[in-house]
């Protein structure tokens, strides 16, 4: 069974927190995984900054984050992949949704990379595929 962890560390994204977790457990049911678990992290722009520090070394906001474990770092559980840190207002300022930011930072957690012309193009594909079901009547 999937699970996803949504902790909302900005008041103000609180209403994102629901429809965000259902549409991860949505976004792992197309890719037909069933035991994953993941942690989702709604966080405000300078927590973002801090965190893009932190792990990518890279000192501005930024819109997604997503945060393998290391090897050798203990597991919460076999099935936990990471986590994936949100900035709403980075995410709106680049003109696309949250829904997307969340997807990005799902698949970059499955494996999905995009330094390469071919591996962003299959992530992008990937991308529009689960975007489209996700706002499909199901």
């Amino acid at each position: 069974m999937n699970r996803v962890n949504l902790f909302v560390l900005d008041k103000r994204f609180e209403k994102y927190a629901k429809p965000l977790k259902q549409k991860a457990l949505r976004v792992f049911k197309f890719l037909q995984k069933r035991s994953c678990a993941v942690d989702i992290y709604l966080v405000s722009a300078p927590k973002m900054q801090e965190l893009n520090k932190s792990y990518r070394d890279k000192d501005a906001i930024t819109d997604v984050i997503a945060v393998e474990l290391p090897v050798g770092f203990p597991q919460k559980d076999s099935s936990y992949i990471g986590e994936v840190f949100l900035n709403p207002p980075a995410v709106e300022s680049k003109g696309y949704s949250l829904e997307y930011a969340l997807i990005h930072g799902i698949l970059h957690l499955l494996g999905f990379r995009h330094e390469k012309k071919s591996d962003k193009m299959e992530m992008e594909k990937q991308e529009k595929l689960i975007l489209e079901w996700l706002n499909s009547k199901y």
